[in-house]
């Protein structure tokens, strides 16, 4: 098992966006992601899921998941290193972990917590890439976001 760790720090606390901000923000990060990652990807939900949440300062807020899954790709190491590079372009803070599983494959996987969004995973093999991500808490009411 190989674990690196690129940088990870914790980005100070500033003024909390709105809800339509975060979803706008995490959405960017994601299409960005799709795009250097290369495939065709689907999203596992229809549009960006929205959950209350509390703001740092005690706030109403919503939060926004939007996960996406796309086939593998022949070099999933490059498909990490172009995500890894991307997103440290864009000043985030990545951990980086190859992991061989039971099944013999190589899973590879760069994550990136407190900045654009409050977490987002990149996960690749020869079988399958996804992307799992959770936008930060912005202010907002829950029902507003929800698709009826």
């Amino acid at each position: 098992m190989m674990f690196t760790v690129t940088s990870c720090t914790r980005a100070p606390l500033g003024q909390i966006a709105t809800a339509s901000h975060a979803s706008d923000q995490m959405q960017s990060l994601v299409k960005d992601t799709m795009k250097v990652a290369g495939g065709r990807w689907t999203s596992t939900s229809d549009g960006p899921s929205p959950d209350s949440c509390s703001t740092p300062s005690g706030e109403e807020g919503v939060t926004f998941s939007w996960d996406q899954i796309a086939d593998g790709v022949e070099d999933p190491t490059a498909a990490l290193e172009r995500v890894d590079g991307a997103w440290r372009d864009k000043g985030l803070a990545t951990n980086t972990q190859s992991v061989k599983r039971a099944d013999g494959e190589i899973l590879h996987r760069v994550g990136s917590v407190d900045r654009d969004v409050d977490t987002i995973l990149f996960s690749a093999t020869t079988d399958r890439m996804t992307i799992e991500v959770q936008s930060l808490c912005g202010t907002g009411n829950v029902n507003d976001f929800i698709k009826r």
